[in-house]
């Protein structure tokens, strides 16, 4: 809406994104190839995702192992290439991930993104969405970094896995659905109140997770 662009703190917000994703390139990212502002009104031209999000593909059924430690695998990749570049996403949820005709996860919304290091400002606005933003975005803001991304993308593996949020059932994943319990591990590690005793890295969360879906795989 046109009268959006006329609000500074959205106009920033959104500036923000396309920056952010223009800067980056990898299958399991939404592409960016232009932004602007036409006669008042603000676009981000950008790489076309024919599927649905993923929050629509796993609602209300809990994923089998492989296929849950696929996609999260495949955002685990994705975030990792953010990362190197410097961004921050802050609102990893099954919602801003859309799988295209393959279904394949590609991470978008950028909205909130921030770049890795750059100093909270006293009195900014805390964003993210609760239950899956980790506890160091609202107690310690200013000591925020990558690892609050693998916080995010462990409830995601969670809920994908049981239909649960962490936060709303704190049994382990395959109590609640069954699933391979090596998969209690990497959820434990990731949701860590403790940054310290997190993932250090997407990409190192990523390679554990394609070592049990390796496993399952071969034990069909």
């Amino acid at each position: 809406p046109r009268e959006f662009g006329a609000d500074p703190a959205f106009r920033e917000s959104f500036e923000a994104e396309a920056k952010a994703m223009a800067k980056l390139n990898h299958p399991n990212l939404i592409g960016v190839f232009d932004f602007g502002e036409v006669d008042g009104m603000l676009f981000i031209i950008m790489e076309f995702v024919s599927g649905g999000s993923l929050y629509h593909f796993a609602y209300g059924k809990a994923l089998d192992g492989v296929t849950a430690g696929q996609l999260v695998e495949a955002v685990c990749d994705g975030l990792a290439h953010a990362h190197e570049h410097g961004i921050l996403h802050r609102d990893i949820k099954p919602a801003n991930i859309l799988l295209d005709a393959q279904g394949r996860p590609k991470i978008g919304d950028f909205g909130l993104a921030r770049v890795i290091g750059k100093q909270v400002e006293a009195g900014e606005t805390v964003y993210g969405t609760p239950h899956y933003t980790a506890p160091e975005v609202i107690n310690h803001p200013a000591s925020v970094d990558s690892r609050a991304d693998i916080f995010s993308i462990g409830v995601m593996l969670h809920e994908l896995l049981t239909t649960k949020l962490p936060a709303n059932d704190k049994r382990p994943s395959s109590a609640i659905s069954g699933c391979d319990s090596r998969f209690d591990a990497i959820v434990k590690r990731a949701t860590n109140p403790r940054p310290d005793l997190r993932y250090p890295s997407a990409a190192a969360m990523g390679k554990d997770l394609k070592a049990v879906v390796e496993a399952l795989s071969s034990s069909k």
